[in-house]
């Protein structure tokens, strides 16, 4: 099919159809089968995504929203010949900051660190923190309904939004929410595009709400010899009115692929009034030995404990290597994303470790203890067609051991292609199935044409 339209439209520096390129945004880390797009867009604005989206309409194609393709669950890879991969990433600016009513107006394709870096100079931050903050973008998280390691206090993506610029299937641009913390104007259309995965239209700017930097800050690292003595750590700080930013952990697996001794391990982080560090450090102390553990390193302020947290961050990273070693090229590692009630936690975590081992699937894990988030990582060989079919199985598995516990198959990285039958799974367990056509009615009013990101979300009988 012939480009020469759209690259009339939009300039032919911003629309690229060279092979070598369309391989690199086929797809997201953890998708091993997709198909080639027929061009990817740089937008620089909302005028070009407009224009991006009424040639997709007149011509029957389709349209992926891609940022720095940093998601694990499918949801950036392309599964249709006849895809326009749209890239935000240089749709990087900020606009407006404001030290008084605290929140930024962005372009989506900023990367996450370097808004906080912009933002640390007014004494303020965007507190959605992925481990991949570094190159993860503020619209990605938000399409994705993106968490983090500061989700202990502050909560998903969904807490952090204002308002919304997007462009919706019928070519129009519409702005959502407000300025305001405090927006009740008839439904509230702002949150179905946060988590919807760029299956509703194409974000071009938001407005984020942002909180103060701590003025203070203490962390420990800890170890335990078993996951409950872990939990109990955190839940004893909960009980004790210890409000946590950040409470991770790794299983003693992960703990020493990440370079550390093989325990189970955890960090906990407080932000605290100036002058109370040492009577905060030692309460923390306290908890984390209380429950059974063995405090390796402390931290006094955010900068140290932020070095600290840096193997945790390697949780997916960490097994690439073995992966590769192990299967070379055809090395494929995916990440579950489930969460349970807090109180669950050390059940659902022995329920997937025999599981894992059951399957005879290699298997980590780590994750968010501070919100019952838990992120198994399995690698599988992709030419190994039984391996293949058990990584698949023991994926959803874990789903099905959330569920039965009281919690969810996708926390914070969406359905994407991996989760589409554990979402079925989801509502069937719940005892709404009905919840399933109500989306896709959703997205028929969004989406009229069916341009935005096809196959994701909905299970493929849907």
């Amino acid at each position: 099919m012939s480009l020469a339209e759209l690259k009339r439209r939009l300039g032919e520096e911003k629309v690229v159809d060279d092979v070598d390129i369309l391989k690199i945004y086929a797809r997201d880390p953890a998708t091993f089968d997709y198909e080639l797009p027929l061009a990817v867009v740089y937008a620089e604005s909302a005028e070009d995504v407009v224009a991006a989206v009424n040639y997709a309409v007149e011509n029957k194609l389709f349209i992926t929203q891609v940022f720095h393709s940093t998601s694990l669950s499918g949801n950036a890879a392309t599964v249709d010949r006849r895809t326009i991969v749209l890239s935000s990433e240089r749709m990087n600016k900020i606009f407006e900051v404001s030290d008084v009513d605290w929140l930024a107006v962005v372009q989506p394709g900023i990367k996450i660190d370097e808004l906080n870096l912009e933002l640390m100079g007014y004494g303020l931050q965007w507190p959605v923190d992925p481990a991949s903050s570094k190159t993860a973008s503020v619209g990605g998280a938000i399409v994705n309904g993106g968490g983090g390691m500061r989700g202990a206090k502050y909560g998903p993506a969904s807490h952090w939004v204002l308002a919304l610029e997007v462009v919706i299937g019928t070519g129009e641009r519409i702005r959502l929410g407000c300025r305001t913390l405090k927006c009740r104007e008839g439904y509230d259309l702002l949150h179905l595009f946060v988590g919807s995965e760029g299956t509703l239209g194409v974000v071009t700017e938001a407005t984020i709400r942002l909180a103060p930097l701590p003025e203070a800050f203490v962390g420990v690292v800890a170890q335990y010899g078993d996951p409950a003595s872990l939990a109990r750590a955190v839940v004893e700080a909960r009980r004790r009115r210890m409000w946590l930013m950040v409470a991770e952990f790794m299983d003693d697996l992960g703990s020493e692929f990440v370079g550390l001794e093989r325990r189970y391990t955890l960090w906990m982080g407080i932000d605290v009034v100036e002058g109370s560090e040492g009577a905060v450090l030692a309460r923390l102390r306290e908890v984390a030995e209380a429950a059974g553990g063995r405090v390796t390193a402390e931290a006094g302020d955010w900068r140290t404990f932020f070095k600290l947290l840096e193997p945790r961050r390697a949780l997916y990273p960490a097994p690439v290597k073995r992966a590769v070693e192990a299967y070379g090229g055809n090395a494929v590692i995916w990440m579950g994303d489930v969460a349970v009630p807090l109180s669950r936690l050390p059940e659902a975590l022995l329920a997937m470790r025999r599981a894992a081992e059951k399957f005879g699937v290699p298997t980590i894990f780590g994750g968010h203890v501070g919100d019952g988030n838990i992120h198994p990582v399995l690698w599988f060989d992709r030419t190994d067609e039984a391996g293949k079919k058990r990584a698949v199985e023991l994926y959803r598995y874990f789903g099905s051991i959330a569920l039965e516990l009281g919690g969810t198959v996708s926390a914070e990285h969406g359905i994407g292609l991996h989760k589409r039958d554990m979402l079925k799974m989801s509502v069937e367990k719940r005892g709404s199935p009905p919840v399933l056509r109500l989306m896709e009615g959703i997205k028929k009013v969004f989406d009229p044409y069916g341009v935005f990101n096809p196959g994701k979300i909905f299970p493929p009988s849907q």
